[in-house]
Formats: structure tokens, C-alpha cells, sequence
């Protein structure tokens, strides 16, 4: 399964697709926190999303780390309802985790979350001066991260964050 986040626009805005193939297959990551997307229960729809919660890609000029659209969700259950700043919290926790579990597949420690680029996407435009200040932590040595308002998946996820980055070798 590959690395992905699917999240809506205004009402008549366009539809936008971006994605990266490559000759070879990556290696899906998922998050130990986390059930995969694909069991989900029937709960969130008919037909489970098909995605992994990260992809290792390996490149001509060194492996790359894909994580995909990554909200407040422990097991398959949404945490911190209506409270931004502990969602984003936990959004963190789980980049965190998926980064640990990058590192233990690629068998050495090739990524650090303040070294990745970010994406964070808003449910309401009037939390970001919350989610910034949550956030902050990100900027490391990476360029600040982008923020953009978006309809997140589910009704109850206030912020979703997605990240790439590129393997630092010891």
C-alpha cells in the first residue's frame, strides 16, 4: 500500500492529485499505535482505505520517507474531541512513532521528525495560531512547516499533518 492523504476543498474548488511513482516498490510503514487504515472496521465505510501509514522509497541520491495524512487517532479511534491543541499533540506523537518505526525497518536511524517538511492541514482556519504554536517543535532544521485549511476525513479531526523527508545516514 502506498503513502497517501486524500482531504476535501471548499464547496466547488478544484480537484487537485499529486503523486510520485517510481521503477521500484517502497516499503509500507505503519504506526504500531495505530490499526492500519485498510482493517478498519465497517464503522467508517463499506470499503476500508487503502493506504500504509508511511512508505520508505529509495532514490538515486538516498531513501526517502513518505508519511502519509497523519491525525489524532489511537487504535482506529479518534482522541481529544474538539480540543486542537491535544490533537495536535497526539498527531505529533503518532509522526513520532511512524518515524521509530521507519528507522527500525531501514535498520539504522536515518530520520528525525524535526528533520522532516510538514504539511498541516486545518479543519477551522481560526486554529492556527494554536496548532502553530504546537507545531513549532517541527522546525528543527527543516524549513518551517506549510499550513493550509482542507476538510479533513473525519468530522471529529480538527488537524491532519503529512511529511516527507530524506535518509541522513550515521
Amino acid at each position: 500500500m502506498p503513502a497517501a492523504s486524500a482531504l476535501g476543498t471548499s464547496a466547488g474548488g478544484p480537484l487537485t492529485v499529486y503523486f510520485i511513482a517510481g521503477k521500484g516498490a517502497g516499503t509500507p510503514i505503519e504506526n504500531p499505535r495505530q490499526v492500519p487504515a485498510y482493517d478498519y472496521p465497517e464503522v467508517y465505510g463499506k470499503f476500508s482505505p487503502s493506504f500504509s501509514r508511511a512508505t520508505l522509497a529509495n532514490r538515486v541520491t538516498g531513501h526517502m520517507l513518505f508519511i502519509s495524512g497523519t491525525a489524532s487517532i489511537v487504535g482506529h479511534h479518534t482522541v481529544h474531541l474538539g480540543d486542537v491543541v491535544a490533537q495536535t499533540r497526539e498527531t505529533l506523537h503518532n509522526i513520532r512513532a511512524v518515524v521509530d518505526e521507519a528507522n527500525r525497518v531501514a535498520g539504522a536511524v536515518l530520520y528525525a521528525p524535526e528533520r522532516l517538511k510538514y504539511k498541516v492541514y486545518l479543519r477551522r482556519s481560526e486554529d492556527i495560531a494554536a496548532v502553530v504554536g504546537e507545531c513549532a517543535t517541527l522546525t528543527g532544521v527543516g524549513p518551517p512547516p506549510v499550513y493550509l485549511h482542507a476538510d479533513i476525513c473525519r468530522a471529529d479531526l480538527l488537524v491532519e499533518i503529512e511529511a516527507v523527508g530524506v535518509a541522513v545516514h550515521p
